[in-house]
Protein backbone atom coordinates (compact mmCIF):
# COMPACT_ATOMS: atom_id res chain seq x y z
CA UNK A 1 0.00 0.00 0.00
CA UNK A 2 1.26 3.42 -0.94
CA UNK A 3 2.18 5.68 2.24
CA UNK A 4 1.82 9.07 2.21
CA UNK A 5 4.25 10.70 4.44
CA UNK A 6 2.62 14.40 3.83
CA UNK A 7 0.49 16.05 6.82
CA UNK A 8 -2.19 18.11 6.51
CA UNK A 9 -2.61 21.50 8.24
CA UNK A 10 -4.84 23.05 10.81
CA UNK A 11 -4.84 27.14 11.61
CA UNK A 12 -7.13 29.56 14.57
CA UNK A 13 -7.62 32.59 14.80
CA UNK A 14 -10.43 35.53 15.23
CA UNK A 15 -11.33 37.97 12.85
CA UNK A 16 -13.49 41.24 13.23
CA UNK A 17 -11.91 42.50 16.17
CA UNK A 18 -12.61 39.74 17.67
CA UNK A 19 -16.29 39.31 16.70
CA UNK A 20 -15.90 36.01 14.61
CA UNK A 21 -13.42 32.51 16.27
CA UNK A 22 -12.26 30.22 13.50
CA UNK A 23 -10.67 27.42 12.36
CA UNK A 24 -9.97 25.79 9.29
CA UNK A 25 -8.06 22.61 8.13
CA UNK A 26 -6.61 21.38 5.32
CA UNK A 27 -6.57 17.61 5.10
CA UNK A 28 -5.92 16.60 1.79
CA UNK A 29 -3.34 13.97 2.19
CA UNK A 30 -4.91 12.68 5.35
CA UNK A 31 -7.85 11.78 3.37
CA UNK A 32 -6.30 10.51 0.49
CA UNK A 33 -4.17 8.16 2.87
CA UNK A 34 -7.78 6.85 4.44
CA UNK A 35 -9.03 6.18 1.06
CA UNK A 36 -6.42 4.01 0.12
CA UNK A 37 -6.25 2.45 3.22
CA UNK A 38 -10.20 1.52 3.10
CA UNK A 39 -10.46 0.86 -0.61
CA UNK A 40 -13.19 3.50 -0.15
CA UNK A 41 -15.73 4.32 -2.97
CA UNK A 42 -15.95 8.31 -3.50
CA UNK A 43 -19.10 8.51 -1.59
CA UNK A 44 -17.66 6.57 0.87
CA UNK A 45 -14.23 8.57 0.85
CA UNK A 46 -16.81 12.24 0.36
CA UNK A 47 -18.20 11.47 3.67
CA UNK A 48 -15.31 9.93 5.86
CA UNK A 49 -13.39 13.23 4.84
CA UNK A 50 -16.50 15.38 5.98
CA UNK A 51 -16.73 13.85 9.11
CA UNK A 52 -12.97 13.44 9.69
CA UNK A 53 -12.64 17.62 9.10
CA UNK A 54 -15.53 17.74 11.46
CA UNK A 55 -14.06 15.99 14.00
CA UNK A 56 -10.69 18.03 14.01
CA UNK A 57 -12.17 21.57 13.82
CA UNK A 58 -14.76 20.79 16.26
CA UNK A 59 -11.60 19.22 18.84
CA UNK A 60 -9.42 22.67 18.35
CA UNK A 61 -12.60 24.90 19.16
CA UNK A 62 -13.87 23.37 22.30
CA UNK A 63 -14.95 25.14 24.99
CA UNK A 64 -13.30 22.39 27.80
CA UNK A 65 -9.92 21.28 27.74
CA UNK A 66 -10.03 18.21 25.56
CA UNK A 67 -7.87 15.50 24.90
CA UNK A 68 -9.74 13.43 22.26
CA UNK A 69 -12.83 13.73 20.00
CA UNK A 70 -14.90 11.52 18.30
CA UNK A 71 -17.38 12.74 16.10
CA UNK A 72 -19.85 9.74 14.57
CA UNK A 73 -22.79 9.62 12.24
CA UNK A 74 -25.22 6.75 12.44
CA UNK A 75 -27.15 7.00 9.74
CA UNK A 76 -30.58 4.08 8.55
CA UNK A 77 -28.39 4.59 4.88
CA UNK A 78 -26.51 1.75 3.04
CA UNK A 79 -22.51 3.39 4.16
CA UNK A 80 -23.98 2.32 7.69
CA UNK A 81 -21.62 4.02 10.43
CA UNK A 82 -19.25 6.64 9.78
CA UNK A 83 -16.69 7.69 12.46
CA UNK A 84 -13.59 10.23 13.24
CA UNK A 85 -11.23 10.36 15.82
CA UNK A 86 -8.96 13.06 17.03
CA UNK A 87 -6.54 13.78 19.36
CA UNK A 88 -5.17 16.82 20.64
CA UNK A 89 -1.95 15.86 19.31
CA UNK A 90 -3.04 16.04 16.07
CA UNK A 91 -3.38 11.95 15.35
CA UNK A 92 -6.61 11.32 13.23
CA UNK A 93 -8.18 8.24 12.54
CA UNK A 94 -11.40 7.01 10.67
CA UNK A 95 -13.97 4.35 9.20
CA UNK A 96 -17.05 3.90 7.52
CA UNK A 97 -18.92 1.12 7.81
CA UNK A 98 -19.19 -0.02 3.73
CA UNK A 99 -16.22 1.46 2.32
CA UNK A 100 -17.48 0.31 -1.14
CA UNK A 101 -20.88 1.73 -0.52
CA UNK A 102 -22.41 2.17 -4.98
CA UNK A 103 -23.30 5.42 -5.89
CA UNK A 104 -26.77 6.64 -6.88
CA UNK A 105 -27.49 6.43 -10.94
CA UNK A 106 -26.56 9.67 -11.13
CA UNK A 107 -24.11 11.59 -8.48
CA UNK A 108 -25.54 15.17 -7.61
CA UNK A 109 -23.99 17.87 -7.30
CA UNK A 110 -24.35 21.47 -5.17
CA UNK A 111 -21.96 24.10 -6.19
CA UNK A 112 -21.21 24.81 -2.32
CA UNK A 113 -21.08 21.63 -1.05
CA UNK A 114 -20.15 19.28 -3.53
CA UNK A 115 -21.18 15.31 -4.13
CA UNK A 116 -24.02 14.76 -2.47
CA UNK A 117 -23.66 12.01 0.23
CA UNK A 118 -27.68 12.61 2.25
CA UNK A 119 -28.90 9.58 0.36
CA UNK A 120 -25.87 6.81 1.30
CA UNK A 121 -26.01 8.26 4.84
CA UNK A 122 -30.00 8.39 5.79
CA UNK A 123 -31.42 9.56 8.49
CA UNK A 124 -30.75 9.16 12.22
CA UNK A 125 -27.91 10.81 15.02
CA UNK A 126 -24.81 12.27 14.71
CA UNK A 127 -22.87 12.11 18.22
CA UNK A 128 -19.77 13.56 19.59
CA UNK A 129 -17.64 12.31 22.32
CA UNK A 130 -15.05 14.04 23.82
CA UNK A 131 -12.16 13.19 26.12
CA UNK A 132 -11.43 15.52 28.69
CA UNK A 133 -7.89 15.81 30.02
CA UNK A 134 -8.85 15.19 33.82
CA UNK A 135 -10.20 11.86 32.48
CA UNK A 136 -13.62 12.32 32.34
CA UNK A 137 -15.44 12.05 29.34
CA UNK A 138 -18.79 13.58 28.08
CA UNK A 139 -21.37 12.98 25.48
CA UNK A 140 -23.84 14.98 23.03
CA UNK A 141 -26.07 14.29 20.29
CA UNK A 142 -28.48 15.84 17.91
CA UNK A 143 -30.34 13.80 15.00
CA UNK A 144 -29.15 14.46 11.52
CA UNK A 145 -31.14 17.33 9.99
CA UNK A 146 -29.72 16.58 6.11
CA UNK A 147 -27.16 13.85 6.03
CA UNK A 148 -24.20 16.75 4.46
CA UNK A 149 -22.65 16.54 7.95
CA UNK A 150 -21.48 20.15 7.22
CA UNK A 151 -25.00 21.24 8.05
CA UNK A 152 -25.74 18.51 10.83
CA UNK A 153 -22.38 20.03 12.39
CA UNK A 154 -23.66 23.24 12.30
CA UNK A 155 -27.41 21.86 13.77
CA UNK A 156 -25.06 20.20 16.29
CA UNK A 157 -23.26 23.21 17.87
CA UNK A 158 -26.04 25.23 17.68
CA UNK A 159 -28.27 22.84 19.53
CA UNK A 160 -26.05 21.56 22.36
CA UNK A 161 -23.12 24.39 22.20
CA UNK A 162 -25.60 27.06 21.86
CA UNK A 163 -23.00 28.59 19.27
CA UNK A 164 -23.76 30.42 16.39
CA UNK A 165 -21.34 28.64 13.64
CA UNK A 166 -21.04 28.56 9.88
CA UNK A 167 -19.76 25.20 9.15
CA UNK A 168 -17.91 24.11 5.87
CA UNK A 169 -16.72 20.35 5.11
CA UNK A 170 -16.15 19.22 1.93
CA UNK A 171 -13.72 16.47 -0.25
CA UNK A 172 -13.09 16.55 -3.85
CA UNK A 173 -12.93 13.68 -5.48
CA UNK A 174 -10.78 13.41 -8.94
CA UNK A 175 -9.77 9.86 -11.00
CA UNK A 176 -6.45 9.93 -9.19
CA UNK A 177 -8.38 10.20 -6.16
CA UNK A 178 -8.91 12.89 -3.31
CA UNK A 179 -7.93 16.22 -4.72
CA UNK A 180 -9.03 18.23 -2.29
CA UNK A 181 -10.49 17.88 1.77
CA UNK A 182 -10.90 20.31 4.87
CA UNK A 183 -12.95 22.89 5.89
CA UNK A 184 -13.60 25.71 8.14
CA UNK A 185 -15.94 26.26 11.14
CA UNK A 186 -16.73 30.28 12.05
CA UNK A 187 -18.22 30.98 15.09
CA UNK A 188 -20.03 34.41 15.84
CA UNK A 189 -18.67 35.17 19.34
CA UNK A 190 -21.28 36.78 22.10
CA UNK A 191 -21.73 40.62 21.70
CA UNK A 192 -20.06 40.44 17.92
CA UNK A 193 -20.43 43.49 16.16
CA UNK A 194 -23.46 43.45 13.45
CA UNK A 195 -21.29 44.34 10.12
CA UNK A 196 -18.57 41.87 11.02
CA UNK A 197 -21.42 39.33 10.45
CA UNK A 198 -22.98 40.83 7.29
CA UNK A 199 -19.94 41.36 6.04
CA UNK A 200 -18.98 37.14 6.16
CA UNK A 201 -22.47 36.39 5.23
CA UNK A 202 -21.48 38.12 2.17
CA UNK A 203 -18.33 36.56 1.85
CA UNK A 204 -19.79 33.03 2.17
CA UNK A 205 -22.59 33.80 -0.57
CA UNK A 206 -19.81 34.50 -3.37
CA UNK A 207 -17.29 31.42 -1.58
CA UNK A 208 -17.48 28.54 -4.48
CA UNK A 209 -17.34 25.48 -1.94
CA UNK A 210 -14.59 24.72 0.22
CA UNK A 211 -12.86 21.64 -1.17
CA UNK A 212 -12.65 23.59 -4.80
CA UNK A 213 -11.38 26.51 -2.80
CA UNK A 214 -8.77 24.23 -0.85
CA UNK A 215 -7.85 22.99 -4.21
CA UNK A 216 -6.96 26.18 -6.06
CA UNK A 217 -5.19 27.74 -3.57
CA UNK A 218 -5.00 26.08 -0.03
CA UNK A 219 -5.89 27.19 3.68
CA UNK A 220 -4.54 30.76 2.29
CA UNK A 221 -7.10 31.08 -0.39
CA UNK A 222 -9.99 29.93 1.97
CA UNK A 223 -9.27 32.22 5.21
CA UNK A 224 -8.97 34.63 3.07
CA UNK A 225 -12.05 34.53 0.49
CA UNK A 226 -14.46 33.62 3.69
CA UNK A 227 -12.51 36.30 6.06
CA UNK A 228 -12.12 39.09 3.92
CA UNK A 229 -12.40 42.55 5.20
CA UNK A 230 -12.81 41.29 8.42
CA UNK A 231 -8.52 41.58 9.28
CA UNK A 232 -8.20 37.29 9.97
CA UNK A 233 -5.77 36.81 12.95
CA UNK A 234 -4.14 33.34 12.78
CA UNK A 235 -3.44 32.67 16.66
CA UNK A 236 -2.05 29.24 15.65
CA UNK A 237 -0.95 26.30 13.35
CA UNK A 238 -0.12 22.45 13.67
CA UNK A 239 0.14 19.25 12.09
CA UNK A 240 -2.73 16.69 11.55
CA UNK A 241 -1.82 13.43 9.91
CA UNK A 242 -3.53 9.61 9.69
CA UNK A 243 -2.32 7.64 12.92
CA UNK A 244 -3.69 4.89 14.47
CA UNK A 245 -3.65 4.34 18.00
CA UNK A 246 -4.23 0.45 17.55
CA UNK A 247 -1.38 -1.85 19.21
CA UNK A 248 -0.83 -5.70 18.99
CA UNK A 249 -1.72 -6.07 22.51
CA UNK A 250 -4.38 -4.45 22.34
CA UNK A 251 -6.22 -6.06 19.57
CA UNK A 252 -4.78 -9.30 21.41
CA UNK A 253 -7.14 -8.09 24.45
CA UNK A 254 -9.87 -8.34 22.23
CA UNK A 255 -9.31 -11.67 20.95
CA UNK A 256 -8.86 -13.15 24.33
CA UNK A 257 -11.94 -12.08 25.49
CA UNK A 258 -14.32 -13.55 22.91
CA UNK A 259 -16.00 -16.76 24.11
CA UNK A 260 -13.90 -19.76 22.79
CA UNK A 261 -16.41 -21.42 20.16
CA UNK A 262 -16.10 -17.49 18.49
CA UNK A 263 -12.40 -18.04 18.40
CA UNK A 264 -12.37 -21.44 17.19
CA UNK A 265 -13.83 -20.90 14.41
CA UNK A 266 -11.38 -18.05 12.97
CA UNK A 267 -8.38 -19.98 13.89
CA UNK A 268 -6.61 -21.25 10.67
CA UNK A 269 -5.42 -24.95 9.93
CA UNK A 270 -2.37 -24.12 12.18
CA UNK A 271 -4.48 -22.80 14.98
CA UNK A 272 -3.52 -18.81 14.70
CA UNK A 273 -5.26 -16.01 14.55
CA UNK A 274 -4.99 -12.93 12.16
CA UNK A 275 -6.51 -9.82 13.39
CA UNK A 276 -7.11 -6.60 11.01
CA UNK A 277 -8.14 -3.34 12.82
CA UNK A 278 -10.79 -1.31 11.52
CA UNK A 279 -9.22 1.93 11.55
CA UNK A 280 -6.34 1.61 9.57
CA UNK A 281 -6.16 -1.67 7.85
CA UNK A 282 -3.22 -3.07 9.91
CA UNK A 283 -3.06 -6.80 10.15
CA UNK A 284 -1.51 -8.77 13.43
CA UNK A 285 -1.09 -12.65 13.61
CA UNK A 286 -1.44 -14.46 16.80
CA UNK A 287 0.29 -17.47 17.45
CA UNK A 288 -1.72 -20.70 19.32
CA UNK A 289 0.15 -19.89 22.50
CA UNK A 290 -0.37 -16.46 22.27
CA UNK A 291 -4.25 -17.03 22.75
CA UNK A 292 -4.17 -19.74 25.18
CA UNK A 293 -5.43 -17.43 27.86
CA UNK A 294 -8.62 -17.30 26.21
Amino acid sequence: MKQLLKSGTLEYGVAGEVSLRWAAVDLTPVVEEARQRHDLSPIAAVALGRAMAGAVLLLRLSARASRRLTLTVSGDGPIGKIVAEVDTEGNLRGLVGEPQVAPPTELPTDVQIGLRIAGAVGRGILRVRRELVDGSSYESQVALESGEIGLDLAHFLEQSEQTQSVVMVGVLEGPEGVRAAGGMIVEVMPGAREDAVEVLEENLARLGGVSRTIGRGGLAELRDNVLAGLEPELIDRREVRFRCSCSREGLLGSLVGLPPEDLDSIRDDEGRVEAQCSYCGARYLYQPGELATS
